[in-house]
Parts: C-alpha cells; sequence; structure tokens
C-alpha cells in the first residue's frame, strides 16, 4: 500500500514530436508538421506548443494532431483535439 498517486508524475513524449491544425471545414492542414516550427516544448508541467491565432479564420473549427516517434516507430495521435477560433468582442 502507498498513501501517495502513482499517477501524478509528469509524463513527456520524445523530443522528436510535433504537431500539425487541420481545419475541419476543408480537410486541410493550415499548420503541417515540419521539423524547425512545429516541434513541441517542455517544461515541468509536460509538453506545449505555442499557436499565432491571427493565421486562422475565425468562427472555425480545427483539430491538433500530434506525430511522434517511439522505438523507431511514428505515431500520429489524433485523439479528437477540437477547437474553435471566435471573433473577439
Amino acid at each position: 500500500y502507498t498513501t501517495e498517486s502513482q499517477f501524478t508524475g509528469v509524463n513527456y513524449l520524445p523530443t522528436a514530436s510535433y504537431y500539425a491544425i487541420k481545419d475541419l471545414d476543408t480537410n486541410e492542414y493550415v499548420v503541417d508538421y515540419d521539423t524547425n516550427y512545429t516541434q513541441l516544448s517542455s517544461d515541468s508541467e509536460g509538453n506545449y506548443f505555442d499557436v499565432y491565432m491571427n493565421g486562422l479564420e475565425p468562427e472555425r473549427y480545427y483539430k491538433v494532431c500530434i506525430k511522434t516517434t517511439i522505438n523507431n516507430s511514428t505515431l500520429v495521435l489524433d485523439d479528437n483535439y477540437y477547437f474553435k477560433v471566435v471573433n473577439a468582442l
């Protein structure tokens, strides 16, 4: 038995991990995987990335996809991470 949670540790994706953003109306990548510009960053809380939102159309839905290489296998994580860009008032 233990008095602390076994699931509170931070997990990180490998450094060869990249994001892409797909427009759900057109089903096209508006930000494609790029080894120079879409690599995931990390800090003490886990992986993250910053998105320049001015390049995205307002009132549209987008999907985030993650591509990573683990044990010489390339995986595309497409877990239905959706967001909508809205007009600011």
